[in-house]
């Protein structure tokens, strides 16, 4: 699996708050994270998910979903922890999207509105949901996607870690091909490109997942970049092998 990632501060932001990883040993392991809260607290909520999901030891000998969701559980218990240690840290929290290839299959846990893509076959399909208002209101009929693009409240989360105890944490498993690629990124590319225009534009550079990333956010950039911008992409080998590239 071919794995390329980055991350740029953006053209109004003074500071970078997400975080993002990459690990291309078997089984590859990659996320994105987008922090929020005052001070520093949003930099230290980002970077406490990303080393935490680093230093876990994904054997997957229990089943995947649930050992996702454990891991993103005890991820929200110590982001609340180090929050309600450090008074500057109080009410800092992350969004968190996280992929596991293991065979032939990958394997995702979810929170916030980060977002995780499948390439296949040309076309771009959105794997996780959103979990903000704006989500919630195109989920239930009320505004359409295209009226959801750059809503004014579409920063109104109704989860992110270290917000809350109790999380409704998705995560499930699917089945890739070689061929397939794969796409995280925090809302600093999607609140500056609509679905269409990321399909055109990882269609261009496809299959050199370097010059997918850096296209895409140069993009989002000349569109505004008005926040952080993070993005890990990676394709599948034709022969779905980990070769550690």
């Amino acid at each position: 699996m071919k794995l390329w990632g980055s991350s740029d501060c953006g053209r109004l932001r003074e500071k970078n708050e997400d975080d993002y990883l990459i690990v291309r040993d078997f089984p590859a392991v990659f996320a994105v994270a987008d922090g929020m809260g005052g001070h520093q607290a949003g930099e230290v909520a980002s970077a406490t998910a990303i080393a935490l999901i680093e230093e876990y030891d994904f054997n997957f000998k229990e089943d995947p979903v649930s050992q996702l969701k454990n891991l993103i559980d005890s991820i929200n218990q110590e982001i609340i922890s180090r929050g309600n240690k450090n008074p500057e840290y109080r009410g800092m929290g992350t969004t968190l999207t996280l992929g596991v290839k293991t065979g032939e299959q990958i394997c995702y846990g979810h929170v916030g509105d980060s977002r995780f893509y499948l390439l296949r076959d040309g076309k771009l399909r959105k794997i996780t949901r959103d979990h903000s208002l704006v989500g919630r209101m195109v989920e239930e009929g009320k505004i359409t996607p295209e009226e959801a693009f750059q809503h004014p409240r579409s920063n109104v989360l109704t989860q992110a870690l270290g917000l809350e105890q109790d999380l409704e944490i998705d995560s499930d498993c699917f089945e890739i091909r070689g061929g397939d690629l794969v796409l995280l990124c925090t809302d600093g590319l999607t609140d500056m490109l609509r679905e269409a225009e990321i399909e055109n534009l990882i269609n261009l550079e496809y299959p050199d997942p370097e010059k997918i990333t850096e296209r895409l956010t140069a993009e989002a950039l000349a569109s505004g970049g008005s926040d952080n911008i993070t993005i890990v992409t990676g394709i599948i080998d034709d022969n779905g092998s980990d070769d550690g590239a």
